[in-house]
């Protein structure tokens, strides 16, 4: 609702000096449009915490665009609402997927270069502590075995392990699962 009157505002004002009265017919339809879209696109997009920012910005660069288009320009009401809308939401859509790519690939970084900064000053010849923990739970005594790993005839052959790390919903914190093969 917020989202449409503050379209709404925007839009007559910048048509009104120009259309006058015709510009509320303009300004109506495109801001509940306007509104709903953009409402509909900041929940899907961003978390809650979030939200208002992301709408905020989104807005800032429709009316950017709208004022470019339609003041600069020269391009018609009708065309220059639809073009800054275009623009906006998609501009406002690319920065969030660039930014949330960004902090994906800064905290995998991060994961990745901490463990392994940190094991090497406790243990000269350590491994990565996933790897460590496996170990472990192949080998909870701890003791060296210095045999061939491969089955016996006999012994039933065990599944792999394998760690999957996925992103969390905290982004600081990566989320690890262990499936079997």
């Amino acid at each position: 609702m917020v989202s449409m009157l503050a379209y709404f505002c925007f839009l007559e004002q910048l048509l009104v000096s120009d259309l006058g009265a015709r510009a509320l017919a303009i300004s109506l339809p495109f801001s509940c449009v306007l509104g709903l879209l953009s409402s509909l696109i900041a929940s899907t997009m961003v978390s809650k915490s979030y939200i208002w920012a992301y709408a905020s910005f989104q807005f800032a660069i429709v009316i950017l665009f709208a004022h470019i288009f339609y003041a600069v320009l020269n391009v018609s009401a009708l065309l220059s609402v639809l073009l800054s809308s275009f623009t906006g939401f998609g501009i406002a859509i690319s920065t969030n997927s660039l930014l949330v790519e960004y902090l994906r690939w800064r905290s995998s970084r991060r994961l990745r270069s901490s463990p392994a900064q940190t094991t090497s000053i406790m243990q000269p010849h350590s491994t990565l502590p996933v790897q460590r923990y496996f170990s472990y739970i192949d080998n909870p005594s701890g003791q060296q075995h210095h045999h061939d790993h491969r089955p016996h005839n006999n012994q039933q052959q065990q599944q792999p392990l394998h760690p999957v790390v996925e992103q969390s919903e905290n982004p600081g914190l990566p989320e690890i699962r262990i499936q079997t093969a």
